[in-house]
């Protein structure tokens, strides 16, 4: 038996409703030899992504060059409908280098600088090409830093002066740093409708890669990556509609975070590597269609279910694999309640909590050798 979940209709990428495909335009953006004073075509691009969005209307399309490129730059959506980016594997970079020059010297190997304090108090330094958030997440419960004497090699602190500025202290190689200052990868906010986002990679922000707010519907994500981020991979809230597609969420505190009244569909999407939660659904409806959830880390697989007070939630699960690796615990599955439907899924090793929910179709093994 097949069960609807949504009644959700997505526009297909291609189709942008309200616009015609001949008078869409086509905008690039080409940081290096861009200017956002241009006009936006391949010949005269635009250097950033924002400066792109604020001047497209309905029906056009962004494109990213050159294809692979790191921008250190974010984008925002705020109320706008039927445009489309096509990242062309570009990745943006919620974090700065910072000089290898400059910095004083405390002790032997034990560095400081002068920084302004960063959005939200979070803090992301970046060795190397490899994240560190010194076991900090954004609960309440969150460690505090380490004093600087008691640093390793390879770790950091940051000591605040005033309300404005504070310490950034590093013990070892300050030559190849990256400190994070921007908030969201991709973000939205008002109302927003057929957003289309392909080809596009995040990380290092200091909030979410991908973070959806507002009346947004009919969003569509392919082929995404939202990873390294001190929140969220991607994470939808207020009335949201997605559909997510292809994409990858590794990381991040939470591979994924869904509230409020949203509803979501991922359709072959790995989930990995995460701080907290691999995948975190406590919106309205949701689905996992062809998605797999490989549990590396202490944080919890899958937790779902309603929010304290909201009357609906419906999870389908259809040909999802939950897999233990690299630990010795089993992988953690926690539904709270709401309305799941399991569909040809596959747990290996998974400890299943379905306390509460109203669980329908072939229930996985709880533990599989």
């Amino acid at each position: 038996m097949r069960v609807i979940v949504f009644s959700l209709i997505l526009c297909p990428p291609g189709l942008l409703l309200g616009s015609s495909a001949s008078a869409a335009a086509q905008l690039h953006v080409n940081p290096p030899l861009g200017n956002d004073t241009n006009v936006g075509s391949q010949e005269a691009p635009l250097k950033t992504l924002q400066a792109a969005i604020n001047k497209a209307v309905d029906g056009d399309v962004i494109h990213l060059h050159p294809r692979g490129a790191v921008y250190r730059q974010s984008g925002h959506f705020r109320a706008k409908s039927g445009i489309t980016i096509e990242g062309n594997g570009v990745t943006l970079d919620g974090a700065d280098p910072l000089p290898a020059t400059g910095w004083e010297e405390l002790e032997t190997g034990l560095y400081r600088r002068k920084l302004p304090r960063t959005p939200l108090d979070r803090h992301l330094l970046i060795f190397d090409g490899r994240m560190e958030r010194m076991g900090r997440t954004q609960s309440a419960n969150s460690p505090e830093f380490p004093p600087a004497s008691k640093l390793m090699p390879g770790q950091f602190c940051f000591e605040r002066i005033d309300e404005k500025s504070g310490w950034l202290v590093v013990r070892g190689d300050v030559s190849q740093l990256e400190w994070s200052t921007r908030v969201n990868g991709i973000a939205t906010s008002g109302e927003c409708q057929r957003l289309v986002v392909r080809n596009l990679r995040t990380r290092n922000f200091l909030n979410d890669g991908f973070n959806v707010h507002g009346d947004c519907r009919a969003l569509v994500f392919q082929n995404i990556a939202g990873f390294d981020c001190f929140d969220e991979g991607f994470s939808a809230h207020e009335s949201a509609q997605c559909t997510i597609d292809r994409s990858a969420f590794f990381g991040n505190e939470n591979g994924v975070a869904d509230v409020n009244q949203a509803e979501t569909i991922y359709r072959n999407c790995r989930f990995y590597g995460n701080v907290n939660v691999d995948v975190l659904l406590i919106g309205r409806k949701h689905a996992l269609v062809d998605c797999q959830i490989i549990n590396s880390t202490s944080a919890s697989a899958l937790v779902a279910g309603p929010r304290s007070g909201e009357e609906s939630f419906v999870l389908h699960l259809e040909r999802v694999s939950i897999q233990t690796k690299g630990k010795q615990q089993p992988a953690r599955v926690r539904l709270d309640g709401g309305d799941v439907m399991f569909q040809e899924c596959r747990f290996v090793d998974v400890e299943l909590n379905t306390t509460g929910a109203k669980v329908r179709g072939e229930v996985p093994a709880e533990k599989a050798p």
